[in-house]
């Protein structure tokens, strides 16, 4: 039975049909939280964002890799010709051999490792923001495949009352008919509205394997499994908040304006990276190793320092490097300005569609009260023989009308909900966050 009442009418002719499986095949029964962690453990696209992070804290390490100390070990075997030179033997080694260990400190570089690090960190930061849109545009794409599923059972439920509905009519048309109550004509307008009902709930059917089909793609589940949704059309429909809180809400929580605000941070720590260049690299570094030619005795050596480089000209590069990330920069301060606008049209969109939808569903329930009497009526007057038959099946027609716009809805309310948490950036359930 539906749970609504403005879906449950005129119970002097028939009842609301129950729709429950009867195959031996096995049935899985989920509700939308269940479908939103198949969607989520089974979406290739979240997968993909997640091996990006990965990527990218490999980035990150290493850019920090700089900061530590660097060491080697070398070592080699030569061997020379000994008129080489054409001095006297007794004053060249021919052979030599060495074992060498180097430690290198970077000590300042004009803040290129620093700023590479920071860089690569906000990177990570940004790519997990985009990994929460994704997972937020998954919750999405299933609540609103959910929904429709819902929508389309309801509706399919309309469809089998209203031919039950129809069906009942034609045969107390039949009935009048044979008792010289009624006409011929009577029974065959009857019989094609019944006609046309068996039409529509086909469609409904149609309708309603095709949502189920979309569902079982959007959350990565075998086509061919039987599936069948646990929720039902809610009762109670919540108001959205002022506009001026749900913005406040959405920029802070929208994964959009956070990915761009720390793609951003990592443009600008990019920039100061590539004017590290133009500075100086200053460097502490040391040896020590065992050194052997065939001259003299072997013996150990060592080095230590403090060593400075300076490039005083490479053909440009260092200058182009930092023109490119300057126009980073500049790219990412305007495409945040664009992300934040379009996130407040969004809302706005979002937030007048819930509304819209509150005031369909409130209308459409006082027009299925309304429908209901007047069919009630109108079948009890055809009874008795006070109205025609035009006027119960027009009656009819108008119910199944209502009680259709209302299931829409109804559905339309749940999806502009969706749509307004994928805008702020939640997703909230009975238990919690998801």
């Amino acid at each position: 039975m539906l749970a609504l009442s403005p879906l449950a009418g005129a119970a002097d002719l028939v009842s609301a049909p129950s729709i429950s499986a009867t195959s031996d095949e096995a049935l899985q029964t989920l509700t939308l939280e269940q479908c939103i962690s198949l969607a989520l453990e089974n979406n290739p696209g979240l997968q993909g964002e997640r091996e990006k992070l990965i990527e990218l804290e490999n980035d990150y390490r290493i850019a920090a890799s700089g900061l530590y100390p660097k060491v080697s070990l070398s070592a080699y075997y030569q061997r020379y010709d000994k008129d080489r030179l054409g001095v006297q033997p007794g004053m060249l080694y021919v052979e030599e051999t060495l074992a060498l260990g180097k430690v290198r400190q970077l000590l300042f570089d004009g803040g290129k490792t620093r700023y590479s690090k920071y860089a690569a960190e906000k990177g990570a930061e940004a790519q997990k923001a985009s990994s929460e849109g994704t997972r937020l545009d998954t919750i999405f794409a299933v609540s609103q495949a959910y929904y429709r599923v819902l929508e389309a059972r309801e509706l399919l439920r309309v469809g089998e009352n209203s031919r039950q509905q129809r069906e009942a009519f034609f045969k107390l048309t039949e009935a009048f008919r044979k008792a010289g109550r009624g006409t011929k004509l009577d029974s065959l307008k009857a019989e094609a509205q019944l006609l046309d009902a068996e039409r529509s709930l086909s469609q409904a059917r149609e309708a309603s394997r095709l949502s189920e089909l979309i569902l079982k793609k959007t959350i990565g589940m075998d086509l061919r499994t039987r599936l069948l949704i646990a929720d039902v059309l809610p009762e109670a429909f919540s108001e959205p908040a002022d506009e001026e809180t749900l913005l406040r809400n959405a920029l802070e929580n929208n994964p959009d304006i956070k990915k761009i605000k720390l793609q951003k941070e990592q443009s600008e720590a990019a920039l100061r990276s590539a004017y590290g260049p133009f500075m100086p690299e200053l460097s502490l570094q040391g040896t020590y190793g065992y050194r052997d030619r065939d001259s003299g005795p072997g013996a150990d050596e060592w080095t230590a320092g403090v060593f400075l480089e300076w490039s005083l000209f490479e053909g440009g590069l260092t200058r182009a490097q930092a023109g490119k990330a300057r126009s980073k920069v500049n790219q990412i301060t305007w495409s945040e300005k664009a992300v934040k606008d379009q996130v407040q049209v969004d809302l706005r969109e979002a937030v007048g569609n819930v509304w819209t939808a509150l005031a369909a569903v409130k209308s459409s329930k006082r027009l299925v009260e309304a429908q209901d009497e007047a069919y009630k009526a109108s079948v009890a007057f055809y009874k008795r023989g006070k109205s025609t038959y035009i006027e119960v099946l027009s009656s009819e027609v108008d119910l199944t009308q209502a009680k259709a716009a209302y299931v829409r809805a109804v559905g339309d309310y749940q999806n502009a909900n969706a749509r307004l948490n994928r805008v702020i950036g939640i997703y909230e359930t009975g238990s919690g966050r998801i």
